[in-house]
């Protein structure tokens, strides 16, 4: 008898352990119920009908990690205790309600150190061009080209060391010039994730230094229809520019479509004269003659979105033309930079850009598993113009396009496939392929870069692992396959007029043969580990170390000319090897409900970093200067970035501090620093929040510094460059104007006029200051 009551409770105890039921509602910001939410535990999972309810039912006791879901919502991470709960209300923000804040982090824990900004936040900082407004984010700089154009750099790392992605896809363009800045309108840009350190697992080549994300395909809310118009000013090159956007979705179709376009004048510097070559050119009225410009851009999306399928169509065009500045393109010319009264016209020497992109977007969800493919094809058409000019006299002009210098087009067709499954809870494994090929062919009455063919193909896995609430654990392995092959290229020009200035044939036949037949294979492996530890509510450590590596370019092995873009002969080096090195990083940080800071040492080792080197061999070429050649060194790169954010009631302090030092570990002259070291520096901002009123809302105004150390430590033929402070303010609000709210901000740069040198700038190398005082007014009116 007592055995039989014995068995009875254990069934029943069974029973009603296995009879737990968990209800609940989703809603969002303004508690509006969400219909088909994905909730999720373990096997039991549930989705909400469409008053935002759902049921979890025959669930066991304990605490365990509820998950929610919803296409074009930040996912939701809650911890319940059952039986002790038994209803639960959730609420879902929309990507587009992420905090306004410097750093922004996801409720799901990363292991490597991101910071994500939103579209207003760029609108906010906007400075021109997507890298610069991207600047005041600790640990980015921006190299410019002038007051329109710039490229990224992380850690001091720019060019082919860090990766720009758009929808998954890499932007290919000629990321190898100084001169050539990056093809994506900032205005355009939905939202930015910017990945310092480890970033070879998922983009492979070219993520050494890290990779800034762009995600233009956030989903409409369903049955919407909105959009803006954005008109704006400036006046330190009297840039006009307007953009609109529009969006629309009616239940599962989508549609959007972005237009910009900006014209501007020769931009205004604080200096009177510039030095190039030993030559003193004059600049009249403060204005660096012939670097007007303009650049237009339109981006097409569509696209079908359901519970368990996704598909985008995105087609974009950017199209720019750029002067150069005249009196150091080439031989210096006093006489190219005269005062003709007009500021907007651009003449020779200019280059003109067209980017050309469609990409597409293909996702298949299950709630516990998820295939991505995505295709995409890309040209980029680059082209240089320049009156005419011959480096020898037996050159004769070409009967077609007589003034195109140098005509680059990249093809690059693109193809991703990944699989991501999650086993429980606690486990997601992505298992991808990747495939880029790339055609290179190059034009023009001048020679630089040879024609190319360039195939990689790449397979990849990456685990995640949720130990705890507290502990993430993330492991990752890469094989890369790439094969590179350079066409040679024998200027008969070149050997004719070096035989008639009396070289020897066999000297005539080495500088004539300007690039040689290359065939080049690389195959490498690559493995990252990280791990994120919340190890108190208020403080989160994360850590990763990971190989990575870079393959060389076309512009590495086989370059051999006259690079006026960089101001000198390059040449490039067929025996170079992949580089490759190690990275590691910490991540250290502190919030609470006022106060926030991230601390982030790091650390980078290459065995063979490749470099451009002077050669101490002047170039056969009249006007050529000194030859550099591309060589390896064995490199150490370290330092830290520290931000922080306080709020005071209405006050709000946001600054960055960086520190990075770098070197060349094997050169027998001496360890130099590498090219471009970005010097110790700081960015302070203290805004100034008002209350909201009937006619004014969100009005912020605020005042910012940025300074600067002395950059004496730096690369062979570098220039030192003096330290700096300089000063800017602004304001911003939303004002209600009738039925309109457009939302106005206002900003000025270099308050005092100061001149100052951006040690990372294209234009250093001839000492051209940065940009003068600068006044810039948007407004965005929303509809």
């Amino acid at each position: 008898m007592r055995i039989s009551i014995l068995i009875i409770c254990f069934f029943y105890s069974v029973l009603m352990f296995s009879q737990n039921t968990l209800k609940g509602k989703v809603v969002d910001a303004n508690g509006t119920p969400l219909n088909k939410c994905h909730i999720d535990w373990n096997t039991y999972c549930a989705t909400t009908n469409p008053d935002g309810t759902f049921e979890l039912q025959n669930i066991p006791s304990g605490t365990f990690n509820l998950r929610v879901k919803l296409n074009g919502f930040q996912t939701q991470d809650i911890l319940v205790n059952v039986p002790e709960t038994s209803f639960i209300e959730l609420v879902l923000f929309t990507e587009e309600e992420m905090l306004d804040e410097l750093i922004i982090s996801t409720n799901q824990p990363k292991t490597y150190n991101g910071i994500s900004v939103k579209s207003n936040q760029i609108k906010d900082n906007f400075a021109g061009s997507l890298a610069k407004s991207l600047e005041n984010v600790a640990g980015v700089t921006a190299m410019e080209i002038g007051s329109g154009v710039s490229k990224p750099m992380i850690r001091g790392l720019g060019f082919t060391r860090i990766a720009v992605t758009e929808n998954g896809i890499k932007q290919e363009g000629q990321q190898w010039g100084a001169d050539h800045g990056l093809e994506i309108d900032a205005l355009q840009a939905e939202e930015v994730e910017i990945i310092k350190g480890v970033g070879a697992i998922a983009y492979g080549s070219d993520a050494i230094g890290g990779v800034i994300r762009i995600n233009n395909e956030k989903i409409p809310q369903e049955n919407s229809t909105s959009g803006n118009v954005i008109l704006h000013g400036k006046t330190v090159n009297d840039a006009i520019g307007a953009s609109f956007n529009f969006q629309h979705r009616k239940e599962n179709w989508f549609f959007k479509a972005k237009f910009s376009g900006v014209d501007y004048a020769d931009f205004k510097v604080p200096t009177s004269e510039v030095n190039y070559l030993n030559t003193k050119i004059p600049i009249y009225n403060n204005r660096m003659k012939n670097t007007a410009g303009d650049e237009y851009s339109v981006y097409l999306q569509g696209g079908y979105v359901s519970d368990s399928f996704q598909s985008i169509l995105s087609v974009s065009n950017l199209k720019s033309k750029i002067g150069f500045f005249a009196g150091a393109h080439g031989i210096p010319s006093v006489g190219a930079v005269t005062d003709d009264g007009n500021y907007r016209d651009v003449g020779f020497p200019y280059q003109t850009v067209n980017h050309f992109k469609v990409t597409s977007s293909n996702k298949w969800k299950k709630p516990h598993s998820e295939w991505n493919a995505i295709f995409s094809f890309q040209q980029n058409h680059r082209q240089e113009w320049s009156l005419f000019h011959s480096h020898y006299s037996n050159q004769q002009a070409p009967s077609v396009n007589p003034n195109l210098e140098l005509d680059f087009v990249l093809n690059t067709l693109d193809s991703q496939v990944n699989y991501s499954f999650e086993t429980g809870l606690d486990h997601e494994t992505t298992f991808g392929f990747q495939q880029n090929f790339q055609q290179n062919n190059v034009s023009g009455y001048s020679y630089l870069l040879p024609e190319y063919n360039r195939n990689n193909l790449a397979f990849y896995a990456n685990h995640e692992w949720f130990v705890s609430d507290k502990t993430t654990l993330d492991f990752g392995a890469r094989l890369d396959y790439i094969d590179m092959k350079t066409k040679g290229y024998f200027d008969s020009i070149l050997y004719d007029y070096l035989i008639a200035t009396g070289k020897n044939e066999t000297t005539a036949k080495e500088n004539a043969q300007r690039s040689s037949d290359v065939h080049k294979t690389y195959l490498q492996t690559n493995f990252a580990f990280g791990l994120s530890y919340v190890m108190h509510p208020k403080w989160k450590l994360n850590f990763n170390i990971g190989t990575n590596f870079r393959a060389p370019t076309a512009m590495e092995l086989s370059a051999n000319g006259i690079h006026h873009g960089a101001f000198r002969h390059e040449k490039g080096n067929p025996n170079l090897k992949v580089e490759r090195g190690v990275s590691s990083e910490i991540g250290l940080t502190f919030e609470n409900d006022n106060f926030k800071s991230t601390l982030s040492p790091y650390v980078y080792y290459f065995s063979n970093y490749i470099f451009l080197k002077p050669t101490g061999t002047f170039s056969v070429l009249p006007h050529g200067g000194q030859v550099y050649e591309y060589a390896q060194s064995k490199a150490l790169i370290t330092g830290f970035e520290y931000a922080i954010q306080q709020k005071w009631n209405s006050f709000t302090l946001n600054a960055t501090f960086e520190y990075l030092y770098n070197k060349q570990l094997d050169n027998p002259k001496g360890n130099y620093p590498l090219p471009f070291s970005t010097p110790v520096n700081l960015f302070a901002e203290l805004s100034y929040a008002f209350k909201d009123s009937e006619i004014t809302k969100q009005s912020i105004v605020y005042l910012n510094t940025k300074w600067a150390s002395a950059q004496n430590r730096i690369a062979q033929n570098e220039e030192k460059t003096p330290g700096y402070t300089i000063f800017g303010a602004g304001l911003q609000s939303e004002v209600k104007i009738g039925k309109v709210k457009p939302i106005i901000r206002l900003q000025a740069n270099n308050l005092f006029n100061t001149k100052y040198y951006n040690h990372a700038s294209f234009y250093r190398a001839i000492e051209i200051p940065e940009l003068g005082r600068n006044i810039q007014l948007m407004i965005q009116i929303p509809f």
